[in-house]
């Protein structure tokens, strides 16, 4: 088929859900919906009954939100989706498809189901290595590099709380590794001794000292003799609950970071916000700014739509019935 004049992306994350109607020549965003019925909360509520069967349930939840649109146009409707979707606590499972894989998405997995009369789903499996596996983020990665000239190389690092530190060369995706430095610091923050030691706050430059202070902790390898400091230095010192704070932001980012110190690949950094200003300042403490390329707030936020069509496109080439 050829691409329609609309489609709509679907991020269906362990956490959240989201849906976007997207007009498919600009990939401006039509319309747009968010909850936070993640796979992890919607599978709970399918075990909590047994009427119908998982793969309807979530087509049951999908379709009541695809009903939200007031702009479709589309006599026939194509939904894109990634994620957790495609998981054992998903719509359907998918396997992993196997590293290396190409920007131009013939070896990504996909398979069609029907909703309803005149709804179609594509979905997108994820990637694996021999010992790392993602969902959802390589289609992220692949409509970012739709964005930088041809044949680009060098590591991809998409912050959050598991970060993906994406390889890429020779328009492949080779290699990815993962790091929980999101959810550690939740841990550290909320769940330890550390907790009485430290204050949310918001961020401010008056912070840099403390940040980087963490950071050079980290990327010299020296962050677990460094966490219980946070604890000494603010009974012993007085030292700021919200400077402590930072400080442990930069131990586990400069830690994350520590090992692109012995590479002199080009690094590619897609986020946003303070954690955008975060990682900059982390990297850019060790390694020359020149390296580093930051992807700008509106291509971030167009790259998994970017990707979504990508996959159409793709999956027609690769005479999937869509």
């Amino acid at each position: 088929m050829a691409l329609p004049l609309q489609f709509i992306s679907c991020d269906w994350g362990t956490s959240n859900f989201r849906i976007r109607l997207i007009d498919s020549l600009s990939l401006k965003v039509l319309e747009e919906f968010k909850t936070e019925m993640g796979v992890n909360k919607l599978h709970k509520k399918y075990k909590s009954q047994s009427k119908v069967s998982q793969e309807q349930f979530y087509k049951d939840y999908l379709l009541s939100q695809v009903g939200l649109f007031t702009q479709l146009r589309e006599n026939e409707v194509l939904i894109v989706a990634s994620g957790m979707i495609t998981s054992a606590i998903g719509m359907i499972e998918l396997p992993y498809a196997k590293v290396p894989v190409s920007f131009s998405c013939e070896d990504l997995l996909v398979e069609f189901k029907p909703l309803e009369k005149n709804c179609k789903i594509l979905l997108i499996s994820g990637l694996k290595t021999k010992n790392n596996v993602m969902r959802g983020e390589e289609i992220q990665a692949i409509g970012l590099i739709e964005y930088l000239p041809k044949h680009p190389e060098g590591i991809l690092i998409l912050p959050g709380t598991h970060s993906k530190h994406i390889n890429f060369k020779l328009d492949k995706i080779n290699d990815f590794t993962t790091f929980m430095t999101g959810e550690l610091f939740d841990v550290f923050s909320k769940h330890t001794i550390l907790s009485n030691s430290i204050k949310i706050v918001d961020w401010d430059s008056k912070f840099i000292g403390s940040f980087l202070e963490g950071v050079k902790k980290g990327v010299n390898n020296n962050q677990l003799s460094s966490f219980f400091s946070i604890r000494a230095n603010h009974l012993l010192y007085d030292t700021s609950m919200e400077k402590n704070y930072y400080y442990l932001s930069g131990l586990l980012i400069g830690s994350e970071l520590s090992y692109l110190k012995n590479t002199q690949e080009k690094i590619y950094l897609a986020t946003s916000g303070i954690l955008h200003e975060l990682y900059l300042l982390a990297l850019t403490s060790f390694i020359s700014a020149d390296r580093v390329f930051c992807f700008e707030e509106e291509v971030i936020d167009k790259a998994l739509i970017a990707g979504h069509k990508k996959m159409i496109n793709a999956s027609v080439v690769k005479n999937v019935k869509v």
